[in-house]
């Protein structure tokens, strides 16, 4: 059988195989400790939302004006649709009012 070139018969390693085994070990180790550190990070911090307090309703409902406003001057949504957004909010929020019309 002919020996293709560059194949490698078992047994015949050359003095820079060690030295790549081992860089990919490394980066195999690296990969790993980071996507542990990066599980550590978000569990921080789904830790720090969930232990926040609740706003109060009309500092929500300010938020919520903000960064719909914002929407509208990046011309994400219409000022129309900002007004029904906000409007619909504010009555789940405050708890006034029943939207049938969303369930269906």
């Amino acid at each position: 059988m002919a020996r293709r070139h560059g194949s490698r018969s078992q047994g015949s390693a050359t003095p820079g195989d060690g030295a790549r085994r081992a860089r990919a070990t490394a980066r195999a180790v690296v990969g790993g400790v980071a996507a542990a550190a990066g599980g550590v990070v978000a569990a921080t911090f789904a830790a720090g939302i969930v232990m926040t307090p609740a706003q109060a309703p009309t500092a929500r409902l300010g938020a919520i004006h903000d960064d719909l406003q914002r929407a509208v001057s990046l011309r994400q949504i219409t000022p129309e649709q900002a007004a029904m957004f906000e409007a619909k909010l504010e009555r789940e929020i405050f708890g006034s009012g029943s939207d049938s019309s969303s369930q269906a």
